[in-house]
């Protein structure tokens, strides 16, 4: 049984992850929501648009946030074990804003994903994550 101190850990780790970091950097395209990530950051995604850092997973964010102004990720499952937070969410919007070349389409999209993310002290240190992007490209491009 979780100590009163894991607890509290865990819940302050749930809360910068879900609140924070989805609910401000993500959802509202909040850019003070990269608070919440160490200056030394690394992003184990590779997108070459931008780069594996604090400022570059920020950027990141905000791009897909003006393609998908009204997106909202939502976590489904959390599991916390030592420094680390593992979530499985859904998510859909509305395309409107380019996004890897493509320009909006107005289609309705969704997409489902896991995170991984390593703590340091209140910070996300690292961000590792799958996600169907095949899927959604399919939607917005509306082949087969």
């Amino acid at each position: 049984m979780p100590t009163r101190s894991e607890n509290a850990r865990h819940e302050l780790m749930r809360h910068v992850y879900e609140d924070i970091w989805i609910g401000e950097l993500w959802n509202q395209g909040e850019p003070a929501g990269g608070r919440v990530l160490a200056e030394h950051f690394f992003d184990h995604r590779p997108i070459d648009a931008f780069p594996n850092t604090k400022s570059g997973h920020i950027s990141m964010a905000l791009d897909w946030h003006q393609a998908f102004p009204d997106y909202k990720f939502v976590i489904e499952d959390v599991i916390i074990e030592g420094d680390k937070i593992v979530a499985r969410y859904n998510s859909s919007g509305t395309h409107l804003g380019v996004l890897s070349g493509v320009p909006g389409t107005g289609r309705r999209v969704s997409l489902t994903g896991i995170d991984i993310m390593r703590f340091e002290g209140d910070l996300l240190a690292e961000w590792w994550h799958n996600e169907d992007m095949y899927d959604l490209m399919r939607q917005l491009t509306g082949t087969a």
